[in-house]
């Protein structure tokens, strides 16, 4: 069966090089393999018209068998081939001159198609060459460009400058404008690379590569804003617009026309920037308003919002030349007074960020936008408005903060005490001057998670401390289960019991905030300072947040050791099995797989998602359809809740494993599956196994020598019992299976003990050893039969012997057959000593007789004599000859 469909195959792929060579259009096949393009075939209209031979092809790359390819040099006509391979869609080339050998100049276009085998995948790209010469000739006739309808269908697309390019010829023509925007003499020439590379490298030329790529291909007008550098080697702004003309399919020609815009674009963009400007003034109204000479930094004026920004007076900051520089905290100074110098000798407006001191000591972030006035061509004077953005920064540093933390707890094996000390630091950072604790409450008693910052005295002092109504800001808020504010901790009753453990590290003001679980109080959030404080509305807002996020760290912490038991025993159960353990999430359609999928099918985990196509894709094509409907109908009905399936699946080493699925049916109050999770199991083995054995007791049923089973008692190794006799063994022995099975071999009639040596036999039996070449004699009907026996012991799994499996080999032929042998070599044996012996004596007087006759003188008496003698030898020699004779012939 397999060799019949080779040789289908074989005969189909003939028949298709066949018709490959014999089709008319001239074609090649290519290899895909970038940047060579090896040519793998090409038929004979491709041999005729470029009139080489298939030596001079097959084998080499595309560009170096046709090195003068003019298209070969053009963009972006030039990486067809590897556009092709990137985007995967055909493509084809313009009208192209080509002068071949033996077929005179030809116009040709080439269309690049893809090849894919059944896995999607490119393999090969099929070139054919289409032949227009006869149609471009009919169009030379009439040059568009000097016609009255390229004047009008130009003059309707716009009125500056018109250009066309010529596909056919290989020409560019730009009118006496396109040059003057170009900045290009009268009498320049463009050609097919120089027109191109006047637009600007990267985005501006790949657009217009682009879009003449593409209205070659469908006709289609195109209209781009793209920046060109002149032939003095200036930047402007054009508009390009442009359409092919495409006659019977082919296209001939580009023409269009390109207008100066750099004008007009300037004023956009002013206009763009003063808006730009206007409307971060109009949002930052709210701000102090400035103004500073551009060369010294000494500021001339300072709005009245200084004082409820800062808390200083405009006099005080006007009195002091290097006030604003002294009050920039020191990690932002330097950087923040380098780039505002920077940005003014550039004479560029700029906004910047930084951190200035406040009158009481604290910090606040200004955004500084700075306008900068110039006078011939020099910066005079420098304008701005700063506005607090305190708020936004803490926001945004709480927001980076938060992702921080979140990401160090999502991950497996991060202790909960480094995500709090993190946490609890970067808060700290966003308060200056305050230290931050984080208590945890265990048996109504506080215990220490996290305080990096405060004295390691005070931390010991208040652990195991009992939570109460007046127990400080912590045990207040743990107990009442609400915020609790004391701005003064000398004074505030709270603290009546606890304020000599604070005071002494000069903690003045505890602002504390309890964090409650699923109803009960897990832990409390408090900030310190070192100055009586009231917290303004914006910090009531970060600390309400960060108790936010702490009670997510607590619950994701408290569902990842849940989620983590779970976990361990899934993985647990995946590593105690090498079945394949799935999830299929249905809404999201994902399979999670366990490791023994991995393990099975030789894949590696990955962390993208694993759609049901993804596993479609891999059963294979002969059971794809089969199984997909069965799975498709036990979903889609509500009654069913579990699916099995038999099929084979792709490994990863490209063969097909044998594979039963088991998977259990999760739906929705609806009935709606939305879930499914069961196991994929390898049975190959199972498979092979089975095979194996039908294959074994079809061998065992069908041989000619008797086979024989037998179960050992393990208590006694010699008590054997018959468990299965084949045909051949009642052809040998004539007992049938029902005389039998279930009795000892010993109770066999037929085998004499006088007539066989059964004492091999019994040491093999004793020993649990094989025994092979014993011949014993059997009796059948009278008729005596020689048997050559094989015994072999067999063992399971733990090596325990359980079996005996015995082998007898009909040899009475064979024994017969030598026995005549050797009697036959017996009597050969007497012939040749007949012939070496008993010949030799008559044979001797013979030759004894001639020698006397032929040697000396004798009478006629004597002579007659001798004769008799001769005869009489004679007579002998031919005696002992026909004994010889008779007895080969018995032979």
């Amino acid at each position: 069966m397999h060799r019949a469909i080779l040789a289908e195959s074989d005969m189909i792929d003939n028949y298709l090089s066949q018709v490959f060579k014999f089709v008319p259009a001239p074609s090649l096949v290519l290899l895909p393999d970038v940047p060579k393009f090896t040519i793998a075939e090409v038929n004979d209209a491709y041999l005729e018209l470029v009139s080489m031979s298939r030596n001079d092809l097959i084998g080499k790359g595309f560009y170096e068998a046709f090195p003068n390819n003019p298209y070969n040099r053009v963009a972006p006509w030039n990486n067809l081939l590897e556009k092709l391979v990137a985007d995967g869609l055909p493509n084809q080339s313009p009208v192209s001159k080509h002068i071949l050998p033996g077929n005179g100049t030809r116009y040709l276009i080439s269309t690049n198609t893809p090849v894919r085998n059944d896995s999607g995948e490119l393999t090969h790209i099929l070139r054919t060459v289409t032949d227009v010469t006869e149609v471009t000739l009919a169009r030379q006739t009439h040059r568009p460009f000097t016609s009255e309808k390229f004047l009008s269908e130009t003059l309707q697309v716009a009125r500056i400058g018109s250009w066309e390019v010529d596909l056919i010829n290989e020409m560019i023509n730009w009118s006496d404008v396109v040059k003057e925007i170009h900045e290009v003499p009268a009498d320049y020439e463009p050609g097919f690379l120089t027109a191109m590379e006047f637009y600007q490298p990267g985005e501006h030329r790949d657009a217009f590569m682009q879009a003449v790529q593409e209205t070659i291909v469908s006709g289609k007008l195109f209209d781009l804003e793209l920046i060109i550098i002149t032939g003095q080697g200036r930047e402007k702004w054009t508009r390009v617009t442009g359409k092919a003309e495409v006659v019977e399919g082919i296209c001939s020609r580009i023409y269009g026309v390109i207008q100066d815009i750099q004008d007009r674009k300037l004023v956009e963009q002013k206009l763009v920037e003063s808006y730009r400007q206007f409307e971060s003034l109009i949002q930052t109204v709210d701000g102090i308003v400035w103004e500073a000479d551009a060369e010294t930094f000494q500021f001339s004026f300072i709005s009245d919002r200084v004082w409820n920004i800062l808390g200083y007076t405009p006099q005080q900051w006007l009195a002091d030349p290097d006030f604003w520089q002294d009050h920039i905290h020191p990690d932002d100074r330097k950087q923040a007074i380098s780039y505002c110098h920077q940005e003014t000798r550039g004479l560029r407006n700029h906004t910047f960020d930084y951190r200035m001191w406040k009158a009481d000591g604290s910090l606040v972030w200004i955004k500084d936008v700075v306008s900068v006035i110039r006078e011939n061509g020099k910066a005079v004077t420098l304008r701005g408005l700063m506005v607090d953005v305190t708020e936004a920064k803490r926001l945004e540093s709480l927001e980076h903060l938060e992702k921080i933390v979140l990401e160090m707890n999502s991950v497996k094996g991060t202790p909960l005490a480094n995500v709090l000390d993190t946490y609890v630091r970067g808060v700290e950072a966003m308060f200056p001057h305050s230290r931050c604790s984080l208590l945890g409450i265990k048996n109504k008693k506080l215990y220490s998670l996290a305080a990096p910052s405060l004295p390691p005295e005070f931390v010991a002092a208040i652990e195991n401390q009992e939570i109460g109504e007046n127990a400080g800001s912590c045990g207040t808020a743990a107990f009442s289960r609400q915020q609790v504010i004391v701005s003064d901790i000398a004074s505030d009753p709270r603290w009546k019991d606890y304020r000599h453990l604070a005071l002494p590290y000069n903690l003045l003001a505890c602002w504390s905030h309890p964090i409650i679980l699923d109803g009960e109080v897990v832990a409390t959030f408090a900030i310190y300072y070192d100055r009586i404080a009231i917290p303004g509305e914006d910090e009531l807002k970060v600390i309400e947040r960060v108790g936010s996020i702490l009670k997510v760290i607590f619950e994701n912490r408290q569902n990842s050791e849940l989620l983590q038991s779970v976990n361990e025993r899934y993985e647990y159960v995946n590593m105690a099995t090498n079945d394949a353990i799935f999830d299929w999430d249905l809404i999201r359609d994902h399979i999670k797989w366990g490791d023994g999928f991995f393990r099975l099918f030789g894949n590696e985990a990955e962390s993208v998602d694993y759609p049901l196509s993804r596993w479609a894709v891999r059963v294979h094509p002969a059971d794809r359809e089969t199984i997909a409907d069965s799975l498709e109908v036990q979903l889609a009905d509500p009654e069913q809740h579990k699916w099995s399936a038999d099929y084979r699946f792709l490994k990863a080493d490209g063969q097909y494993a044998y594979v039963e699925e088991i998977g259990y049916i999760r739906r929705n109050q609806s009935g709606k599956a939305v879930r499914m999770i069961g196991v994929l199991r390898d049975v190959t083995k199972a498979r092979q196994e089975q095979h194996e054995l039908k294959l074994l007791v079809s061998v065992i049923t069908n041989t000619n020598d008797a086979v024989l089973i037998a179960e050992s008692d393990p208590n006694d190794i010699s008590g054997l019992k018959i468990l299965y006799v084949n045909a051949a063994f009642t052809r040998v022995t004539g007992h049938l299976p029902e005389e039998v099975v279930g009795k000892s071999p010993a109770l066999l009639k037929g085998f004499s003990p006088a007539r066989n040596d059964f004492d091999r036999l019994q040491d093999a039996i004793y020993n649990l050893e094989p025994l092979k070449g014993a011949t014993l004699r059997y009796v059948r009907d009278g008729e005596e039969f020689f048997i050559n026996l094989a015994l072999l012991p067999v063992t399971d799994a733990r090596g325990v012997h359980t079996h005996w499996i015995a082998i007898g080999h009909d040899v009475t032929d064979r024994l017969r057959y030598i026995s005549e042998i050797e009697e036959r070599n017996h009597k050969l044996q007497e012939i040749a000593w007949m012939q070496s012996h008993v010949i030799r004596a008559p044979l001797a007087r013979l030759m004894g007789l001639i020698d006397l006759i032929r040697n000396y003188q004798h009478s006629d008496i004597e002579k007659s004599e001798l004769l008799d003698h001769v005869l009489t030898s004679a007579h002998d020699l031919d005696e002992i000859i026909r004994d010889i004779s008779s007895k080969t012939e018995r032979i």
